[in-house]
């Protein structure tokens, strides 16, 4: 027989490949290789393509705060009723000041955007000393009625690079609707209590700037599913399939009220896969700096199952070291590659035959079964007939099974694969994150979007959908 060197081989597959129509073995009289019929037709089967660029899976969680939480922090800074002692009076409004009674209406909060407004009524009365008399005089006692005063505060929420949330330009008013005029003195205390009321405001502004960042720590929440999503995840029991989330980016989206409570969202962006083989190392990567993102809900997570050709080549080998030695022939190595919709697997051999082989074959995903198929592997017509000379003949149906056992039978098994995807996000997505905070959520939707090959890999790609939440108390 008359056979080139395999290098001499290689190089004319290789080139072959590279036109179309293909000719693997580089004489007239090999078989040329289907050309790729585009995605899905009506037999359901969706042929390979060349791999697009892969987007980001953005998994958005939406977070609520319960503006309740920040009533029930004012409403201790401002009691329902108070009674201002001489000392405290006096601190507030001077020295003529030697009480001040309040009782107040509830709390009321409302957000629009960013922005959280506090109202409520007071009802206050005072007493105090007349100037250079040292006589007491008061107003809103009985058997008059007690004097009404409108509170307003208001104040822009946002996030600080510690991931806490902080207040800024806050605006106080108070406006006292009835006059304090002093009864026998007949003095007019307005003034003073305006003083007492606008100290009572700036007393609430400190208690609202120390307590709102203690209402939402996000970080450790958020630091929480960045450490997470880096490592690697089995998708089998065997250790041979993994998922890789591979996280760029975690960001907060703006704060907003809705009906009561203060809405926000951790918005995390990941490039996931699925590898098989060893399991890939963990990249540890510091959670970025906070940054703000568009608001967004729901989990949309693109996943590539990817399946090396180097490890299928090398499962294919191991597979054909029993059926090839009974031949008396040693398989040195069996190499994958593709074009298009058309899979291309090489053969090294020695012993009885000595030299390269090439089949060729149709790979693609099916959609009722869920896996991706090699279908009609066949030998090139040189290398078939080189096979032919040989009575115990390692044929294209014993690699065709070796490819098959390779793949879980010629099946791999992608759908599978996608609902381990599924019920492993499933669950990490129902966790608690600490201090309060609980994650929960689900993936309800799993579908194939397309079948591709890179260089070195067959590529199926699916999109999985779902919602998920953090609920801080």
């Amino acid at each position: 027989m008359n056979r080139d060197p395999p290098t001499v081989n290689a190089l004319k597959v290789l080139r072959a490949i590279l036109t179309v129509p293909v000719l693997l073995t580089g004489c007239s009289s090999g078989v040329r290789v289907p050309a790729s019929s585009g995605l899905a037709g009506d037999s359901g089967f969706v042929t390979g393509v060349a791999l697009p660029p892969r987007q980001a899976a953005t998994i958005a969680l939406p977070v609520t705060i319960p503006l309740a939480a920040l009533r029930a922090q004012l409403d201790r800074a401002l009691p329902p009723s108070d009674s201002l002692d001489r000392a405290r009076c006096s601190s507030l409004g001077g020295l003529v000041c030697h009480q001040y009674v309040y009782r107040r209406d509830s709390l009321a909060l409302a957000m629009e955007g960013d922005r959280v407004t506090l109202t409520t009524q007071l009802r206050y009365r005072g007493r105090v000393a007349a100037p250079g008399v040292g006589g007491l005089g008061s107003c809103g006692y009985a058997p008059q009625p007690m004097r009404r005063a409108d509170l307003r505060l208001a104040t822009t929420l946002y996030w600080r690079v510690d991931w806490r949330l902080a207040t800024r330009n806050t605006a106080l008013d108070a406006d006292l609707r009835d006059r304090c005029r002093v009864t026998v003195l007949d003095v007019d205390a307005t003034p003073l209590m305006r003083r007492i009321v606008d100290g009572q405001l700036a007393s609430l502004t400190r208690r609202i700037d120390s307590v709102v960042p203690a209402l939402a720590d996000v970080r450790r929440a958020a630091d929480s599913l960045w450490r997470s999503m880096q490592e690697p995840v089995a998708m089998d029991s065997s250790g041979t399939a993994w998922l890789v989330m591979a996280p760029e980016r975690v960001s907060v989206a703006p704060l907003a009220g809705v009906a009561g409570y203060l809405a926000t969202g951790i918005v995390l962006t990941a490039r996931p896969r699925i590898v098989l083989g060893p399991r890939p190392p963990t990249e540890r990567v510091p959670l970025p700096s906070l940054t703000l993102a568009r608001a967004s809900g729901g989990l949309h997570v693109p996943v590539d199952v990817e399946i090396p050709f180097d490890e299928l080549g090398r499962r294919a080998a191991r597979a054909l070291s029993a059926e090839s030695a009974r031949s008396g022939i040693v398989v040195d190595s069996v190499r994958v590659w593709s074009r298009a919709d058309t899979a291309v697997v090489r053969v090294d051999v020695r012993g009885k035959l000595d030299g390269t082989f090439f089949l060729v074959g149709r790979f693609g995903y099916d959609t009722a079964s869920r896996s991706l198929l090699i279908d009609d592997l066949r030998y090139t017509l040189e290398s078939r007939t080189a096979m032919s000379r040989l009575k115990a003949t390692l044929g294209a149906v014993t690699i065709r099974h070796a490819i098959e056992d390779a793949t879980g039978r010629g099946r791999l098994n992608v759908g599978a694969q996608l609902d381990a995807v599924r019920s492993q996000l499933t669950l990490s997505l129902n966790r608690p994150l600490g201090n309060g905070v609980e994650l929960g959520g689900m993936v309800r939707e799993v579908r194939v979007t397309g079948v591709h090959t890179t260089p070195t890999a067959f590529v199926v790609r699916a999109l999985l959908e779902g919602d998920a939440r953090l609920t801080m108390r």
